[in-house]
């Protein structure tokens, strides 16, 4: 028994043990405070260098100080083609987006029913026309019989101054005169009657073709189908849309202008714009068309600006205009100046020490030409920078962020 608890106690350190053991554990710890402060004794490397940049500080300019405008772009010229008659669709020819010239035909509606009036007016005017030709015969055999008459009556009336004939006879020849003169009065009376029903049934019959053409609905001017609305053998009625024509060649934007700003807007005015769809055109427009008064609801005014031809200009577009009433202070760099990275937008600003940092900034509206060249053209800049500080005013594509501009 005292052998195995001899076994089982752990054995005991001596003096020696504990010395060899605490000078181990302190070892480690110079070594971990050694490593520790070559950590910190190791210098950072020094940022590279670049030169022939261009750097300028910040300042407070003059930018044109302008009314914005939100608005829809929307064809000058838009006509919703209608049907003027009753009847069941047989054919719509065309789709939304087919480019439709003056004249075309877009749909068609069935002209059954109309053709049998027409038939029937047609018939009309025949029978008018052989009816004027039966009483122009009879007016000549009238006016035959009247001539006739007359010259028997001018000899019975020269025998009655001779005695020649008697009574009797000369009253027979007079009244047969007279009654010739009635039937050529009767005869005229009827060729005009027949002449006027004539007249009636053409115009029936040319009021009945129109109506059928009006079966043929046709593109008002050339231009883009925009919108289908009809189907074959859907029933139409006069003044039920069809189909939706603008004119693709001249295109406007609708903008409403705060009414307090509205005395600065004139027709004939010129704005800048500016569509959502198409970022980095700028147009350049006229005010053709500005509203007398202010809209009661949202007190303000709506104004109709002409844009220029562009193949991209599409009705439905959102964007933006602008009316220049004068000049304000504000930071504004050349678009150069500039970095876009998708979204954002940047420029490289130096510190105290000459590094450049990309900042991200705000920016607000382009000032310049609307189509000069890009050099020419600014950037307003809302935040992000402040007056004087320095800026790299021509990265030219170069990655600068945190490297020394030296002058």
């Amino acid at each position: 028994m005292n052998i195995q608890r001899e076994i089982l106690r752990p054995p005991r350190r001596t003096q020696d043990d504990k010395r060899t053991l605490g000078g181990a554990v302190v070892g480690v710890l110079l070594l971990v405070l050694a490593g520790c402060g070559g950590k910190e004794a190791a210098k950072p490397t020094a940022a590279e260098r670049v030169s022939g940049v261009r750097v300028e500080a910040v300042k407070m300019e003059a930018v044109p100080d302008e009314i914005e405008a939100p608005g829809t772009v929307a064809s000058a010229a838009t006509a919703q083609v209608a049907a003027r008659v009753m009847g069941t669709v047989t054919a719509v020819h065309v789709r939304e987006g087919d480019a439709v010239r003056a004249g075309q035909t877009l749909v068609e509606i069935d002209e059954r029913e109309l053709a049998e009036r027409r038939r029937a007016a047609k018939a009309a005017v025949d029978e008018a026309v052989a009816a004027r030709e039966e009483a122009l015969r009879g007016v000549a055999a009238a006016q035959a019989q009247a001539d006739v008459m007359a010259k028997t009556y001018e000899r019975f009336a020269m025998l009655r101054e001779k005695k020649s004939v008697s009574p009797q006879e000369f009253d027979e020849v007079e009244a047969k005169q007279r009654g010739a003169q009635e039937g050529l009065a009767a005869a005229k009376a009827r060729q005009q009657q027949v002449t006027s029903m004539r007249a009636r049934a053409q115009a029936e019959l040319r009021a009945v073709e129109l109506v059928v053409g009006y079966t043929r609905v046709t593109a008002p001017f050339s231009g883009v189908v925009v919108r289908r609305m009809a189907e074959a053998g859907s029933m139409a009625a006069p003044g039920m849309p069809l189909v939706v024509v603008e004119d693709a060649s001249r295109y406007r934007i609708e903008v409403t202008v705060d009414a307090s700003a509205a005395a600065q807007v004139k027709r004939g005015s010129k704005a800048r714009v500016e569509l959502d769809a198409l970022p980095g055109k700028i147009f350049a427009g006229t005010v053709a068309e500005l509203e007398a008064g202010a809209d009661a609801a949202s007190h303000t005014v709506r104004a109709r600006i002409d844009l220029p031809r562009d193949r991209a200009i599409r009705s439905g577009l959102f964007g933006r205009a602008w009316f220049a009433r004068g000049e304000r202070k504000a930071i504004a760099l050349p678009a150069g100046a500039i970095l876009h990275r998708g979204q954002l937008h940047g420029v490289y600003v130096l510190d105290a020490e000459g590094i450049a940092r990309l900042r991200m900034v705000t920016l607000g509206r382009t000032i310049g030409e609307p189509f000069g060249a890009a050099q020419d053209r600014r950037e307003e800049i809302l935040s992000g920078i402040s007056e004087g500080e320095r800026v790299v005013m021509e990265p030219a594509g170069r990655e600068l962020d945190g490297k020394k501009v030296e002058k």
